[in-house]
């Protein structure tokens, strides 16, 4: 009797799988100077005052607009925190070069 090997990912799901709670936490914070959104390791936090524009957006469907949940990017530059479909804010957040002068605006997609 021959018992055929595992495949080769288990070990690594095995590894993988009790870190996952750290990233499936999903938290929003505003205070008086800031705005911080993301996941539990991997946030963002902009400055209140770095905010140009928030607009609400009705549905967010995250497999339509994004190719999934979580952290995404789409080809307009744009970044997502997408944790369900629903809806959303877009934040439009001023950027500045090393020298200080403004360049193109940071957007920030966001949902819980």
């Amino acid at each position: 009797l021959v018992f055929p090997l595992p495949p080769p990912w288990r070990p690594l799901l095995i590894l993988v799988f009790p870190l996952l709670p750290i990233f499936w936490t999903y938290q929003i914070t505003i205070t008086d100077t800031s705005l911080t959104f993301g996941y539990t390791y991997a946030s963002t936090t902009i400055r209140l005052n770095d905010i140009t524009s928030a607009t609400p957006i009705d549905h967010v469907n995250g497999l339509a607009n994004w190719g999934g949940w979580g952290i995404r990017f789409n080809l307009r530059g744009e970044t997502g925190y997408i944790c369900k479909n629903g809806s959303a804010v877009k934040i439009v957040v001023k950027m500045n070069d090393k020298n200080g002068g403004e360049c193109a605006p940071k957007i920030h997609v966001f949902n819980c």
